[in-house]
């Protein structure tokens, strides 16, 4: 991830262009490769660019996010669009205080289980809310591992085999 891209999110959050309206871009983008490939273009001219702008966002209404395509096209960043929507999704949780967090496991927990672990983790970085992602992890032999930001919560199985077995080697 760039820092170019970072800033765009930003942007394109602060502009006021709705979630429902970014997800339902991302989607045209993600069902148009076409679209993709002639704004990314460096051969396509940018009034070009510009005239399929206008034609394809201009339906939405949203006179901010038709600038923001025309400025990201004349600035040759719509190659980085993907990472551009990622951002502004990390941005827009933020900014509602929303805390993202992965969870690795072997089996998958209970309802009141991921209701624990959501309230340990709004307890622990005061967030108002949780998304928690979900990912099967086998090599974990059993247990869990709990990942958001840079901190990571080790309870499986493998996290206290290594942790035992550095133990027995610096002995």
């Amino acid at each position: 991830m760039t820092q170019k891209a970072i800033n765009y999110g930003i942007v394109l959050y602060q502009l006021g262009i709705s979630q429902d309206m970014v997800e339902e871009i991302k989607a045209l983008v993600n069902g148009c490769p076409e679209l993709e490939d002639a704004l990314a273009s460096p051969v396509v001219e940018h009034i070009e660019k510009r005239k399929i702008i206008d034609r394809v966002f201009g339906r939405y209404g949203s006179r901010n996010l038709v600038n923001f395509m025309k400025t990201l096209c004349d600035n040759d960043g719509f190659d980085m669009i993907h990472d551009i929507f990622d951002e502004y999704e990390k941005y827009a949780r933020e900014q509602q205080d929303i805390l993202s967090a992965t969870l690795y496991y072997v089996t998958p927990p209970t309802d009141k289980q991921k209701a624990g672990i959501e309230n340990f983790l709004m307890k622990e970085y005061g967030s108002k809310a949780v998304q928690l992602s979900m990912v099967e992890k086998k090599e974990l032999i059993g247990g869990f591992v709990i990942r958001t930001g840079d901190r990571e919560y080790d309870r499986s199985i493998l996290g206290r085999y290594k942790s035992l077995r550095q133990k027995l080697v610096m002995r």
